[in-house]
């Protein structure tokens, strides 16, 4: 049953950014990609466009022109967060947690939407839109959604960035352009969920089936547990986000299951997010697939919302749909059925790979150790055995040069006086017997 609560005829555009690297990627790439013709300029007039950023940060953006074709379309705020109290554990050196500052921003543009009873849109700064997709968001709305969920996956940064260099392309592509290009870039952590896959990540929260050609990758199916919400119209405005806006939000602030749209067809709205090549995210393991255990335990911890987007198959298409996806549709559809006779097991399994998980830290943890004992002996012993070498080398130093003169001289000593005392004998037999003493 539909909510009778106020509907919002105005949106909050909330992006939160921090640090000089996302800054300039979300004003050289994000703002121009935001800006093409079915994107921001699709908004009603009321809306505003929020940039939520510590006070560190705030200052350069308030006065960056790179944000002028932006303000003259819409409202511009700047809006100061404290970092503070989620910054208070992190030491001197370390990198920010950026879940717990987004979070913060999150539940600031949440509250201060709900003053006014303006609907929420959230971006990034390292998403691209396709062509159409706040249109896209616009639209689903006034049809009556409360929230729209996208499935957003991760490409390669640097790939994307220097294909759309080439192209000379600062607007948004089409749909099907923009699936063509982030197929060709897929990050490594997109990669570690295929259902096909040689490897596979340790917290699997979506699976991704390929629809190839060749081995070209022309598409992909998703089945997912979190899925981006890009809209959020608050049932219950006076709830803030607990956690991450993919967790638990979206149940709490839009409880009906009917008023919250999953958009199941990249042709409809697609958004990808961009994250350098190199960054790591969780832990692989060497796999053919993705577990249907794994995906049960973290279906354990989800909620009916998220175990309902998990039963939509979203595809994301760059050519027509053809013959090729109804056996990929099949292989999707045999794991999830695998996935919902483990559910009932997933409390167990997740205190199973907990186990697991805590072993092998402990394990590594007494490896480092063992590693750096055996270090440190080996440095000892080296340390012990120059030091010996040295004190060798100091004494060989220290020691007198002995001359073949300084030899002989104790030998020549001795003969001497051996000769001197047969002599002596001699002389004392001869006296005796001269005497007569030997002949009495």
């Amino acid at each position: 049953m539909r909510s009778d609560a106020p509907r919002a005829t105005s949106y909050d555009v909330v992006t939160a950014v921090w640090g000089a690297a996302f800054i300039d990627l979300f004003l050289d790439l994000c703002i121009p990609n935001q800006l093409s013709p079915a994107n921001l300029p699709a908004l009603p007039s009321g809306s505003r466009y929020r940039i939520f950023t510590p006070p560190e940060d705030a200052p350069g953006l308030a006065v960056d022109p790179r944000l002028d074709d932006l303000r003259r379309l819409l409202p511009v705020d700047v809006v100061e967060v404290d970092m503070t109290e989620v910054d208070r554990q992190v030491k001197p050196g370390e990198s920010w947690n950026v879940h717990k500052r987004m979070i913060a921003c999150h539940r600031r543009a949440a509250a201060d939407a709900a003053i006014e009873e303006r609907a929420l849109i959230f971006l990034a700064p390292d998403i691209v839109l396709a062509e159409g997709a706040i249109a896209g968001l616009v639209r689903l709305h006034s049809g009556g959604a409360r929230a729209v969920l996208t499935a957003s996956l991760r490409l390669s940064r640097e790939g994307v960035v220097a294909a759309l260099a080439e192209r000379r392309a600062k607007g948004a592509l089409p749909p099907r352009q923009l699936v063509g290009l982030a197929m060709r870039h897929l990050h490594p952590w997109t990669r570690s969920l295929m259902g096909d896959g040689t490897s596979t990540s340790d917290n699997p929260t979506s699976v991704y089936w390929p629809v190839r050609s060749g081995s070209m990758v022309e598409g992909l199916l998703v089945r997912s547990f979190y899925l981006h919400p890009m809209l959020v119209d608050p049932v219950r405005r006076t709830l803030m986000p607990g956690g991450p806006i993919d967790s638990h939000y979206v149940r709490d602030c839009c409880p009906d299951l009917t008023e919250c749209h999953v958009v199941d067809d990249s042709d409809d709205l697609v958004v990808f997010e961009l994250s350098p090549a190199g960054r790591v995210i969780g832990k692989e393991s060497v796999r053919r697939g993705v577990s249907p255990l794994r995906l049960a335990a973290v279906a354990a911890n989800c909620d009916q919302h998220q175990l309902s987007h998990w039963q939509r198959a979203i595809r994301l298409h760059a050519g027509e749909i053809d013959a090729r996806w109804t056996a990929v549709e099949e292989a999707s559809a045999r794991l999830s059925r695998q996935v919902e006779r483990y559910r009932p097991c997933g409390p167990l399994l997740v205190a199973m790979y907990g186990l697991l998980k805590f072993s092998g830290q402990r394990r590594s943890a007494y490896g480092r150790t063992y590693r750096k004992i055996r270090r440190y002996a080996r440095d000892a012993r080296k340390a012990s055995q120059r030091g010996a070498d040295n004190a060798l080398e100091v004494l060989k130093r220290s020691r007198p040069r002995v001359t073949s003169k300084q030899i002989a001289r104790p030998v020549r000593l001795w003969f001497h006086r051996a000769a001197k005392a047969g002599r002596l004998g001699l002389k004392r037999v001869r006296r005796r017997v001269l005497s007569g003493e030997m002949l009495a």
